[in-house]
């Protein structure tokens, strides 16, 4: 939680209408989404995880890890980025770096 308002209510992430200034009562569909439903049927298709080594307090970390194992596909690769947060992963240089390279060689070979 403590990451997450460092992000978002500083000026490292704050942004006018961003996700801090939402209106409860309209999140009430992303509550009941199931990002994993029917994984192990849907993702067949070359699978790119990257996730940051150090868990938070919203399950970035674990769910990373769990759609890449139930993920259906024969060719996927997770990156886990060494001595890294979620946030991390938004703008700091050198997990930014390692994500995007890992993209552009997984993409390169996949698109």
């Amino acid at each position: 939680m403590l990451e997450a308002t460092d992000y978002y209510k500083t000026g490292r992430g704050r942004s006018a209408g961003g996700a801090t200034s939402a209106v409860l009562s309209r999140r009430a569909a992303a509550i009941g989404w199931d990002a994993f439903f029917d994984a192990e049927q849907l993702l067949t298709r070359p699978l790119l995880v990257v996730i940051g080594d150090r868990p938070g307090g919203f399950g970035a970390y674990r769910d990373g890890q769990e759609i890449y194992g139930r993920a259906a596909s024969k060719d996927k690769r997770l990156l886990v980025v060494e001595d890294t947060s979620h946030y991390d992963l938004y703008d700091r240089p050198e997990p930014t770096r390692q994500a995007v390279e890992a993209a552009t060689e997984f993409f390169g070979t996949h698109l």
